[in-house]
């Protein structure tokens, strides 16, 4: 085999390992926030408490609205002169915005530095571009996309403890460093010049290793046939082959076929945001991976199963009704998985208004920003621990369809326990807390990749899954967006009680819709898990092994 066919054969190992340490960087700068924004506000605000929750929200919010209004422009620029520089340019965006945002004196200036972040960080638009770009065959895509939202995770997890435990350092460690000092004067400086750091290794290393993926700036195509086009045909082979049908007059029908497929790889990247949340919330139901770090095969009849028509000459519905409900579900889930998020760290911190072991509908549990670093870290543990573990084996075993639906139905409860969280003795406030974002990490990666495929077996066409996709995709990210800021507002001016009750009834009208999702019929899955795969293995080889024995016998 000829050395640049076993190149273009061989998996980009070292190139997803870069993108991956430029991944990775983001997550610690974005999640760190999380755990002290609802404090910095109050400083910011010389400690008025009026509004601190919606004013948090408001600085979760920006960087995402900054990000869906710039990120189709700079999804152009990658286009026509790379994404190399893109990448290198969000990361320095990223680094800038941590950086003034940490050394913010005024709430404004705050705001400004996550909205100029959000402006200049093209990478949502661009990152899972490239790795498309990078993987050349359809058997490698598993792998190679599976690594982004495990390393967002990571990333994740070191930015929530980070945030907890570097902010506010004179005040916590004062034989350290001198409230007189440059940390004590800015109290949010530590973990924002630590993610600086990190994303200032992370633009070195990209600047030296990263490979630029851009078909324009690469010499090596193939040219594909007609009929080896498909839906996983890289997308600057469709072009080469588009280029040749356009020179000839002889091949209209060609020509349309690979508009076609391109029409099916076109990304709405522009639709991803960067939220502090757990796990990486970007889907794309063109993938096997549907939002998880797994692969996940459907039945090969799937697209036949749900009765409709794939014969792209016949007219046919691109968003019906299962697809406009399902879409509908994962925008509510959305909401209260991300008011949730928000909602979290404030109530933790939030001052009680009752003695302790007392009801409190209003006010928090009067936690320290530790605490809050440690509870968050950990939740990064459990959706982990969930999404490698529990996940493929639950998927298989209780089928999609009812994981979809019990998920949803159970859903409201990790709302409705939390303000009686409160009435509990000290001794069992971080039990409750654990169980909480446990059945908050369980719930939401169980039902979101079931709904996703559910959404694909709904669509008529594989031509519509990029139209179906970038729906989903916007109802997701805008009920992310405006939850914040909103369940924010609802907790300053009617105390947690109502911020939780709020969300318990957003997840209650996903219960409710359910009456509308029409049923999909899917047969079972097949997940393909590391710790699966070797739990099989041995239970085969223990089989085979029994049976030599059975035979010497």
């Amino acid at each position: 085999m000829p050395p640049s066919q076993r190149t273009s054969h061989a998996f980009p190992t070292q190139q997803l390992a870069i993108v991956a340490i430029c991944r990775f960087s983001e997550p610690i700068a974005f999640n760190s926030i999380l755990a002290y924004s609802y404090v910095m506000v109050k400083d910011l605000h010389n400690g008025d408490e009026t509004n601190a929750s919606f004013y948090s929200g408001l600085l979760i919010s920006a960087y995402a609205v900054a990000e869906a209004i710039t990120a189709m422009g700079w999804g152009a620029i990658s286009d026509r002169y790379g994404r190399k520089p893109v990448v290198l340019i969000g990361l320095g965006g990223v680094a800038l915005s941590s950086l003034i945002f940490g050394l913010a004196k005024h709430y404004w200036v705050a705001l400004l530095a996550r909205f100029v972040g959000g402006a200049l960080n093209g990478n949502v638009a661009v990152m899972q571009t490239i790795v498309a770009e990078m993987v050349k065959h359809p058997e490698h895509e598993p792998r190679a996309y599976a690594v982004q939202p495990f390393v967002w995770t990571l990333g994740g997890i070191i930015g929530s403890a980070m945030g907890g435990f570097l902010a506010q350092p004179a005040h916590f460690y004062p034989t350290v460093f001198s409230p007189d000092g440059l940390f004590g004067k800015f109290p949010y400086l530590l973990p924002n010049l630590v993610a600086v750091i990190a994303i200032l290794l992370a633009i070195i290393q990209g600047a030296i290793f990263l490979e630029e993926t851009n078909p324009r700036h690469q010499q090596d195509h193939k040219v594909f046939e007609d009929d080896e086009i498909d839906e996983q045909t890289p997308l600057h082979h469709q072009r080469d082959r588009a280029s040749l049908v356009r020179c000839s007059p002889d091949t209209a029908r060609p020509h349309s076929d690979v508009d076609k497929t391109r029409h099916i790889r076109k990304r709405p990247s522009f639709l991803e945001e960067s939220l502090p949340l757990p796990t990486e919330q970007t889907f794309d139901i063109r993938r096997n991976s549907f939002g998880t770090m797994h692969s996940i095969k459907l039945p090969q009849d799937y697209r036949n199963s749900s009765g409709l028509t794939r014969d792209d000459d016949r007219p046919r519905r691109t968003f019906n009704l299962a697809i406009i409900m399902l879409t509908l579900c994962l925008a509510f889930v959305a909401y209260h998985q991300m008011a949730f998020a928000n909602t979290f760290p404030v109530y933790l911190l939030d001052k009680p208004d009752t003695p302790p072991g007392h009801l409190d509908f209003h006010g928090g549990l009067g936690l320290t920003l530790h605490d809050v670093g440690t509870y968050l870290a950990v939740n990064g543990f459990i959706a982990l621990f969930i999404q490698g573990i529990v996940f493929p084996f639950f998927a298989e075993k209780v089928g999609v369809w009812k994981s979809f639906i019990i998920m949803v139905i159970l859903y409201p409860t990790c709302y409705v326990i939390m303000p009686f969280i409160s009435a509990l003795p000290n001794s069992l406030i971080p039990v409750a807390i654990y169980v909480a974002l446990i059945l908050q990490g369980f719930y939401g990666i169980i039902v979101v990749p079931c709904a996703l495929i559910l959404l694909k077996n709904a669509t008529a066409s594989p031509l519509d899954l990029g139209k179906v996709n970038g729906l989903a995709m916007s109802a997701s990210c805008l009920a992310r967006t405006v939850s914040p800021p909103l369940v924010g507002m609802i907790y300053s001016e009617g105390g947690s009680g109502n911020a939780w009750l709020s969300c318990t009834a957003v997840a209650m009208l996903g219960v409710i819709q359910l009456f509308w999702v029409p049923r999909e019929h899917i047969d079972a899955v097949e997940v393909e898990s590391g710790l699966k795969m070797r739990t099989e293995h041995e239970n085969v080889q223990g089989i085979e092994e029994g049976v030599v024995e059975d035979e010497e016998l």
